[in-house]
């Protein structure tokens, strides 16, 4: 038996709570019992007995024996240091007045732990939190419904503000399956990770510079990329962004976005599709001579191809850069026959993708014979067509960037967008969606999304100070934080911390935290 000392962060009071560890012979674990036995006077540190118990006839000391309670401090006292530095705590302070040190504890443990929300009660009993109160899977669903679109979308608009000012916008969009049969948002449809189940589809925006999640919005699991542009003219206008420049994928290619874009007057940069005729006319164009010396350059130490031109889109003046990659060709090439020899094999057990069905007919014959059944063959012409004038190319589409090394960087840069999606699936439990009703869903996923800034900072900030060599992860960095304890004593005033590790102090010296 052990007694715990948790203060009331509105009032101030400090209840005492007597706690009993048992085994659980039905679930097979440890387990414990929590009872409150009375509050901490602040001054004499007596225990003063609740009513509860006077009226029961208990008797307890009404000095508190002494005592030791230990918390981990260090990962949250660093996630605290993030947090002022980006400002966090008071936009969401200002959007979410009575919610906002819970939803910020919430967020830590979904940043400091890969569980699900529901086992957060542990973790509330050994960390110090922000919200400094005891959290039970109860109070987590009340909370997520309270995260209205509404209160969200001034989140966003504020935090917006904030952090953009000239940076590009990468925007790119996932898939996180479901077993819910409730939600309206779960459909099936293209699943990024290819499993068969239903999807939520999260469409998000990242700083180019600054690499961290800007916004993001949930969309029916059977919404393609290409549909969900105009959402997103329509969000970067409520944002009140100037001038956005949207950094994005060939998913999102076609001439009716391109067209929207110039309407909008926003400036983009857009990969260019083979499946489009001016991407493989391009190609055709440049084949003969790309690989001739005036068209070299290099990218962060890669040696490319290049040829740039200036040109007319419907009237529109764009910047047209056909890149050619030798290494990347052949590498393209191995997962291209990897695909095909998949896409065969999809045809053959009659399971299509109807995405792919313009490369089931580029690349594949399919006949149908009463005895011999179905039987798939390849189009070795397109195949080697596609070998000798596309493999190692890329087409850039802008009508900002003529520079055609400056395009090139900021494309790439929009690999956060992926890198970070793995992080939401990955790092943080969101690879599957258990929450069952919309609203809880989408207060789940904001949750995520303000873990998500966390991870994505400590990943920006480890990099550019070269510790990951060190520290192979993120988790990694918080779990030797998380080893620094506080120990309040019940007979001492001030509490007591454990000595600072020298990995400690690397990851702190690179932080620039040093107020331990």
């Amino acid at each position: 038996m052990s007694l715990v000392y948790l203060k009331n962060k509105k009032n101030g009071t400090v209840y005492v709570y007597e706690c009993v560890s048992f085994w659980d012979k039905v679930k097979k674990k440890p387990a414990s019992k929590r009872s409150c036995i009375g509050k901490l006077h602040p001054t004499t540190k007596k225990i003063i007995p609740s009513k509860r118990l006077e009226s029961s006839g208990s008797t307890i000391s009404l000095v508190a024996e002494p005592t030791a309670a230990v918390q981990s401090v260090g990962a949250v006292d660093f996630l605290n240091h993030i947090c002022q530095i980006l400002e966090i705590d008071e936009i969401l302070k200002s959007s979410f007045p009575e919610h906002w040190e819970l939803i910020l504890s919430l967020a830590y443990f979904q940043a400091m732990d890969n569980k699900p929300l529901s086992k957060i009660e542990h973790w509330t009993e050994v960390h110090r939190h922000p919200y400094s109160q005891f959290i039970d899977h109860r109070r987590v669903s009340e909370l997520l419904p309270l995260l209205t679109e509404g209160r969200q979308m001034d989140f966003f608009r504020k935090w917006a503000k904030h952090r953009l000012k000239e940076e590009c916008l990468a925007y790119d969009i996932t898939s996180v399956s479901s077993y819910s049969e409730l939600n309206n948002m779960v459909r099936y449809g293209y699943n990024r990770d290819e499993e068969n189940l239903p999807q939520v589809n999260l469409a998000l925006l990242f700083g180019e510079k600054s690499l961290l999640p800007i916004y993001f919005r949930s969309l029916p699991g059977s919404i393609r990329d290409v549909s969900t542009l105009k959402n997103i003219l329509q969000i970067t206008e409520f944002l009140e962004l100037k001038k956005p420049h949207a950094v994005m994928d060939k998913g999102f290619f076609s001439h009716d976005n391109v067209r929207d874009l110039f309407a909008n007057r926003m400036k983009f940069t857009m990969a260019i599709p083979f499946t489009c005729k001016f991407a493989r006319d391009q190609v055709e164009k440049v084949r003969p001579t790309i690989e001739h010396h005036e068209n070299f350059i290099q990218v962060n130490g890669q040696n490319i191809f290049c040829n740039s031109l200036t040109t007319k889109w419907e009237g529109r003046r764009v910047y047209v850069h056909t890149y050619y990659n030798a290494h990347v060709g052949a590498e393209e090439y191995e997962k291209f026959l990897t695909d095909l020899y998949q896409w065969k094999k999809e045809l053959e057990t009659n399971t299509p993708v109807p995405e792919r069905q313009l490369y089931y007919d580029l690349y594949l014959f399919v006949k149908e014979t009463p005895k011999r059944g179905r039987k798939v063959t390849y189009n070795q012409q397109a195949i080697d067509a596609y070998k000798q004038s596309r493999a190692g190319f890329l087409v850039l589409l802008s009508n900002v960037i003529k520079d055609p090394v400056r395009a090139l960087q900021i494309y790439r840069n929009k690999d956060v967008a992926e890198k970070t999606f793995d992080n939401l699936k990955n790092v943080i439990d969101s690879k599957r969606l258990r929450v069952h009703l919309d609203e809880s869903m989408k207060g789940r996923l904001f949750i995520q999304f303000i873990a998500l800034i966390f991870i994505s900072y400590i990943l920006k900030i480890a990099h550019e100070k070269d510790i990951f060599k060190l520290f192979g992860s993120v988790s990694s960095i918080l779990d030797e934080l998380k080893l620094r304890n506080e120990i309040l004593v019940s007979s001492r005033a001030k509490p007591i911390f454990t000595e600072t590790t020298k990995s400690q102090r690397i990851i702190l010296e690179a932080f620039g935290f040093d107020s331990w």
